[in-house]
């Protein structure tokens, strides 16, 4: 392996770690933000993980494309704001007293579904962010703003997310973070950052991204447009196409540009079992770009993720 594959899998490698982390510290200042009683001990440990964490970071400066940098450097900037938020609070009253998150209601489980927006919310790795998370059986727009986030979207089920761009919408989504969503069909615009993917099974994405990564995932059917070759790792069934020219809002240097799937579970010179590219007379030529819902919905669902095709193409 050469000296520039050598540094790419580390900045890969890297990056994938350090947002497991990131969003790991993240989801323990929530939970000490929301409890009423944290002891010192508490806040010693998610300091004590956090300098680490940031000197992983400077142990790989130099390893690392410009970008990777500066995210991840965003992403330490704002957990230590975090952190000093929540350390002042505690040192200015004589006990804690953080107010408690309202519960989330539970999902419904039922055929019935609406429209909405996505809501606004803290994303688990900064504040500027978006977040999408524990719904069934939904049809989901973007929020309407002429804003730039990242966003996060998470343990979805039987849902149709439609981000794409309509309109005077502005709305410029600068990264994507997407875990644990199943039989459900995601369509994204083209974005100028990263997209990072785990945990999905039976779905189907669109998207244009600088760079892809899809860890952990089954059945899913990618059509791609990316600045930079798409990576794999822990995954099966997943089928590659074109990112579709009818959702594209505007041409892109990237349109059209061959990349090679790197599979970092498969070694050896030979093609990797866990990946094919998606036969073009398979490929999705209708695309719910407008809202639906109850029965609509679900045959909508039913259609794009039949599994007759994978069925007929395994067979074969």
């Amino acid at each position: 392996m050469s000296t520039s594959e050598l540094k790419w899998t580390f900045a890969q490698k890297f990056y994938v770690d350090f947002n497991g982390s990131a969003s790991e510290l993240a989801s323990r200042l929530n939970a000490v933000k929301s409890d009423a009683d944290v002891s010192p001990a508490t806040f010693q440990a998610i300091a004590s993980d956090l300098s680490r964490l940031t000197k992983s970071l400077s142990d790989a400066t130099g390893r690392l494309p410009s970008y990777d940098q500066r995210q991840c450097e965003l992403q330490l900037k704002t957990l230590e704001k975090r952190v000093e938020e929540l350390r002042g609070t505690s040192t200015s009253t004589p006990k804690f007293s953080f107010k408690r998150k309202a519960m989330k209601p539970k999902p419904s489980t039922e055929q019935g579904s609406v429209v909405e927006s996505l809501p606004k919310s803290q994303s688990a790795v900064t504040d500027s962010a978006e977040a999408l998370s524990t719904l069934s059986h939904r049809y989901l727009t973007i929020f309407d703003d002429k804003t730039s986030a990242e966003v996060s979207i998470s343990d979805l089920d039987n849902c149709i997310v439609n981000f794409l761009p309509s309109g005077e919408d502005h709305t410029k989504i600068t990264a994507l973070y997407i875990r644990r969503v199943s039989r459900s069909v995601i369509l994204l615009p083209q974005i100028a950052g990263s997209i990072i993917l785990h945990d999905l099974v039976r779905c189907v994405i669109a998207v244009g991204c600088h760079q892809f990564r899809m860890h952990n995932s089954t059945a899913v059917d990618v059509y791609l447009e990316s600045g930079s070759d798409p990576v794999i790792e822990h995954c099966s069934d997943i089928r590659f196409a074109a990112y579709p020219s009818s959702l594209a809002r505007a041409s892109s240097p990237e349109n059209g540009k061959q990349f090679i799937v790197k599979d970092f579970s498969h070694i050896l010179p030979t093609h990797s079992p866990n990946w094919s590219s998606l036969p073009e007379g398979r490929q999705e030529k209708s695309w719910p770009t407008l809202p639906i819902q109850d029965q609509c919905l679900k045959e909508e669902l039913e259609r794009m993720l039949s599994i007759d095709t994978r069925l007929l193409e395994n067979s074969l």
